[in-house]
């Protein structure tokens, strides 16, 4: 398989996406050894009247901002595809399909917030 420049630049992205989820992962993974190091003891201890928020296990963004740039990265992944596969009959723009498909899958990884 020849790797040319394109390739390579879109398994850089995908690099870069796989490492920032490992990174909010890491990230949500300390913020819960915290909060159970701070849970008081036993009743006695600890304020009686404070009930802990449960964790949230989702680390999809509730921001519709953030989901619409995710939204509109899967499209551009989408238009990369085409073009890679000579779908789209764009002939100037095929040899380049490596561009939208590396900005969308940066743009994806939006839709992952802590």
């Amino acid at each position: 398989m020849k790797i040319d420049i394109g390739l390579a630049v879109v398994i850089a992205a995908v690099l870069i996406f796989y490492l920032r989820l490992i990174i909010l992962q890491r990230e949500r993974a300390k913020q819960l050894t915290r909060r159970a190091g701070t849970r008081p003891k036993s009743k006695a201890q600890g304020n009686k009247g404070q009930e802990e928020a449960p964790p949230r296990y989702s680390i999809l963004s509730q921001n519709p901002r953030d989901l619409a740039i995710s939204v509109a990265g899967l499209l551009a992944i989408g238009v990369g595809i085409l073009l890679n596969t000579k779908v789209l009959p764009i002939p100037a723009a095929q040899p380049y399909w490596w561009i939208p498909t590396a900005a969308g899958i940066l743009a994806f990884s939006w839709a992952f917030k802590l």
